[in-house]
């Protein structure tokens, strides 16, 4: 009987794996079918996926890393079935058992993998390492056809080098601007790179370009050659690319700049464009020749740019259609003219404009000057001050972009506006220059509205228009100035700006110019400048010897008694200027970034100066008492760091401008009590010598944010020193390392601050303590390094519906005490403009949101909603346990990005993700969210969301930190 039991479990145990062999042999059939058919499942997904894959994949995507592991997984899959598939095929019946067994652990390790074949939200993801940028182009009118056949040329591979000839203004640049775009969509090429060469070609100007938008750079110490081995080198791992190079003007070799030539073997495309054929046929393009518009085209044009509402007028079409005919279907020219027909309704004008233009252009057979004459049409219609200032645009370099406050300082300084008593409202009468300039098609605008930039052929125009009295070679390379005989005795301005002229022969006569009023050698090379060089030049007004490397000026530069700009901005080396007691109708000095130790001898005697900027003179410890009160017309003063006094400040009845240091309060409450401030001030107070810290701070705050009124404090104790009074109408206040009581600080908010600053005030417990002026006004708040702070908003603040109703952005940085950023009652019902909360570097922060038992629930949930926040940050904060309460969410219609660095005891994000109409089940992130950021990565897989699938539906979304590459990089 002892011996039953044993045996029963020896029979077990050896029944068990017969049970399965016996099994395995009689569904051997079932399991085959089931294996062909999870085969043939598993290999149409893959089909599917990978024709997916190709739809989706273009220029600056790239596919999911989850995408490319699950096609690599099924690949592998799918090769081990045909293994196991011709064992079954070759196999003998009587392994049918092991054959089976192997057929359905097989299948089932196909269904696993068919089944993880589901990708929300697409296959592809955006490649941070390629550079997509859209360029901006004017709507093409009638280029269709041409820039059809580019496009087909690049997709196809028949053609690897392609020339876009045609005259200028003829719309080359516009339609490969047009092409660049498209190309953004296809999956081609890995790269788009476009380059602008110009008249003046320079290889290591060009090879520069081109590293840059590979996000490289070359040695500028390096020779060419080097230079070129390694931009090839460059190119190379970029795999396919179309390199575009625009304005074009003589073949070079490709090799010389280092640039790939394109074959088929590496995929990449060349397009140049250009005005010659010979550039074309001699670098071995495919030529595409861009032709002038049809009549029709023509009229479509020019109706887009003076207005479809003139057909209204049946004779104002009839007169329509002859000035357009007049262009030939020339596209710059075109445009020019209705750009300044725009507006004009009477048919006694456009008949007169008719006949002029048949003025300018009757006779001409040569296309290119019947562009300039179209151009000269349109230049003559101009005011002869519009004129003159638009002449001024030619004497930067070809394709330069000009930035307008600079444009305007110019045109200030060779008196090209009329004196409006006030610097700001003659600012504002060039900017309506420039604005007319641009409705006229003279300028184009450039970089968001901010610089404007002149087309070739306008600048050729304007050239033409100035040979005899112009000498124009800027950004041309120049290494040696002109010629004696290029200086002849009637011209009036000169420009060398931008070359490599690293100095004048002592021998060198000076040039016969007696009518020369304008000399720009900007950023040149220049050491020093012969004494007798300005002999011949006493007529001379502006004369701009910036960013050069000047250690002295010549004496004789005191003669020049005609002399109203002297601009020596950035001469870093320059340590001493000739007297200026002579040079009585001077109107604007710059000596910003210069090392002078003292101020120019006769400084006091220009009584006509408008403008001073004495800008980050660091070897300049004072300014003599008594020099400044006597320049009563100055309207523009920057002294720094070098002090100013209060006193002699008050008197400059006429000042605009002033960025300037004071040594203690009393200055500044005596600056503040001024019944007439200027428009813009930045004032930095500190008893100390400030140079490094003025530096500094100067740096880090932001003063183009529309407000510009910006005082700045550094160590006072408030509570010892007199009252600080501010400025009524200042909109930045930043202190710093300042010690003394909240309530004190508080005193300093009764104005209507825009932004603030508080950084190192130990002291410090609660940043308001009452209500206040600012709480309603303030729109960027700055705290660090607060090491007693406990709460912002102390207890006693009120709740009121404008209270921080205008707060944009939130920074709050190691401050070891604070528990949380604020209560939850503001959240609530106040803080509906807030774009950005940054919180990083503090040691006890638990709490975003702190909490509170109010709210308005929703299914039990308190929901903070914050339309426009559109960015989360926060950063090393280890105490960090959730940004609200369990119950309370976060609604955020607008939110970009979430940057969350090193919170480990972060488990919950409380972001509402509202559900799907289509499936109540799934939940949707808002459709602004491009990004969520995660380090490490530990974080995000012990992170709770609210919803179960949240994990999944974010994923697309999910960036880790590459230490290896020092950036972000995708998760999936």
């Amino acid at each position: 009987m002892d011996l039953i039991g044993p045996i029963i479990e020896v029979i077990k145990f050896i029944g068990q794996p017969a049970r399965k062999y016996l099994k395995n042999h009689r569904k051997f059939s079932e399991y085959v079918d089931d294996f062909k058919q999870a085969q043939a499942d598993l290999h149409d997904r893959k089909g599917d996926i990978h024709q997916q894959l190709q739809d989706e994949h273009c220029f600056g995507k790239k596919p999911k890393q989850e995408v490319e592991s699950w096609l690599k997984k099924a690949g592998e899959k799918l090769g081990h079935a045909q293994h196991v598939e011709d064992k079954v095929r070759k196999g003998n019946y009587l392994f049918r058992s092991c054959l089976g067994k192997l057929v359905d652990e097989t299948t089932q390790t196909i269904k696993e993998v068919y089944g993880q074949g589901h990708f929300s939200n697409g296959l592809v993801v955006d490649d941070p390492s390629i550079i997509r940028v859209k360029l901006p182009t004017p709507e093409l009118t009638g280029t269709t056809t041409i820039t059809e056949k580019i496009y087909q040329y690049l997709m196809g591979d028949g053609v690897r080098m392609i020339g876009v000839c045609g005259m200028g203004g003829i719309g080359k640049t516009t339609i490969m601007k047009d092409v660049h775009n498209r190309l953004l969509k296809e999956a081609k090429f890995n790269k788009l790179i476009w380059a602008t060469v110009s008249q003046d070609f320079d290889v290591r100007r060009l090879q520069k370009d081109i590293a840059s938008q590979l996000k490289e750079n070359l040695p500028d110490h390096e020779n060419t050659i080097v230079r070129a081995a390694k931009l090839s080198e460059m190119l190379r791992k970029q795999g396919s690319y179309v390199l575009i190079l625009d304005d074009v003007w003589s073949s070079f070799s490709l090799e010389d700049v280092g640039i790939l030539e394109p074959t088929t073997d590496n995929g990449c495309k060349l397009v140049l464009t250009t005005r010659s054929e010979e550039v074309v046929r001699s670098m071995g393009c495919k030529k595409v020749q861009v032709s002038c518009l049809s009549m029709d085209e023509a009229m479509q044009l020019f109706l887009s740019k003076v207005g479809q509402d003139m057909l209204l007028n049946p004779t104002l079409e009839s007169i329509m259609k002859l000035v357009v005919g007049e262009c030939d279907g020339l596209p710059l020219a075109i445009v020019t003219i209705a750009g300044c027909m725009r507006g004009i309704t009477d048919p006694l004008v456009w008949q007169n404009a008719l006949n002029e233009l048949r003025g300018y252009i009757r006779n001409i057979q040569d296309m290119e000057d019947k562009v300039f004459g179209c151009l000269k049409f349109s230049y003559d219609r101009l005011e002869q001050k519009d004129q003159d200032c638009f002449l001024c645009c030619a004497l930067y370099p070809e394709d330069y972009e000009i930035k307008k406050e600079e444009i305007v300082e110019y045109w200030m300084e060779q008196g090209l506006l009329d004196e409006m008593g006030t610097r700001q409202a003659m600012q504002g009468g060039g900017n309506s220059i420039l604005q007319k300039l641009e409705e006229n098609c003279m300028l184009e605008r450039v970089r968001e509205g901010t610089h404007v930039k002149m087309h070739d052929v306008v600048r050729d125009m304007a050239l033409h228009i100035t040979r005899e009295r112009f000498l124009v070679k800027a950004g041309m390379q120049l290494e040696e100035l002109p010629d004696k005989e290029e200086w002849s005795e009637d011209l009036e301005k000169v420009s060398l700006m931008r070359n490599s002229i690293s100095k004048i022969p002592q021998n060198m006569q000076s040039p016969e110019c007696q009518k020369l009023t304008t000399l720009l050698l900007s950023n040149n090379s220049f050491e020093e400048i012969p004494e007798s060089f300005f002999e011949h030049m006493l007529n001379l007004k502006i004369l701009d010897l910036s960013l050069n490397s000047i250690w002295s000026l010549p004496n004789s530069i005191s003669n020049l008694e005609n002399l109203t700009a002297l601009l020596l901005r950035e001469c870093s080396k320059l340590e001493n200027v000739p007297s200026l007691s002579k040079n009585r109708d001077l109107k604007k000095l710059n000596l910003e970034r210069t090392s002078i130790n003292k101020i120019p001898q006769g400084l006091e005697m220009l009584i006509n100066l408008r403008y001073l900027n004495l800008g980050f003179t660091f070897e300049l410890e004072e300014i003599p008492n008594g020099i400044l009160s006597k320049l009563y017309h100055l309207q523009h003063l920057i002294i720094h760091p070098a002090s100013s006094r209060a006193e002699e400040i008050k008197t400059l009845k006429k000042l605009e401008v002033f960025e300037g240091c004071f040594t203690n309060v009393q200055n500044l409450s005596m600056y503040a009590g001024q019944r007439k401030r200027p428009n813009k001030y930045h004032i930095w107070v500190s008893h100390k010598l400030i140079d490094h810290w003025f530096y500094n701070s100067y740096r880090s705050i932001t003063f183009d944010r529309g407000y510009s009124r910006m005082v700045a404090i550094w160590g006072f104790n408030m509570n010892i020193e007199d009252p600080i009074i501010l400025p009524s109408n200042i909109r930045q206040l930043h202190l710093y390392h300042c010690e003394g009581r909240a309530s004190t600080l508080n005193d300093l908010f009764r104005t209507d601050l825009k932004e603030c600053t508080i950084e190192s005030c130990h002291e410090l417990e609660s940043i308001f303590t009452s209500w206040c002026a600012s709480l309603q006004t303030l729109e960027v708040l700055h705290m660090r390094m607060l090491t007693n702070l406990k709460v912002i908003v102390g207890e006693s603040v009120p709740l009121t519906p404008g209270t921080f109703s205008s707060l944009k952005a939130i920074y709050l940085a190691s401050s070891k005490n604070l528990k949380n950023l604020l209560p939850a009652k503001w959240f609530l019902q106040n803080l509906q403009n807030l774009e950005k909360i940054e919180v990083r570097m503090c040691d006890r922060v638990e709490e975003i949101i702190a909490s509170e038992k109010e709210g308005m629930s929703t299914n039990n949930n308190v929901m903070f909603t914050l339309p426009k926040l559109r960015i989360l940050k926060l950063v090393h904060l280890p105490e960090l346990k959730s940004i609200c309460k369990t119950n309370e969410v976060m609604v955020c219609d607008s939110l970009q990005r979430i940057e969350i660095w090193h919170c480990p005891k972060l488990k919950r994000f409380p972001l509402y993700l509202p559900l799907l109409e289509l499936d109540n089940s799934q939940p949707s992130p808002p459709a602004s969210l491009k990004e969520i950021c995660i380090n490490p990565k530990e974080c995000w897989e012990s992170m709770e969301w609210d919803h179960p699938n949240a994990k999944n539906v974010l994923l697309p979304l999910l960036k880790f930190w590459d230490k290896r590459n020092n950036q972000w990089k995708q998760a999936v």
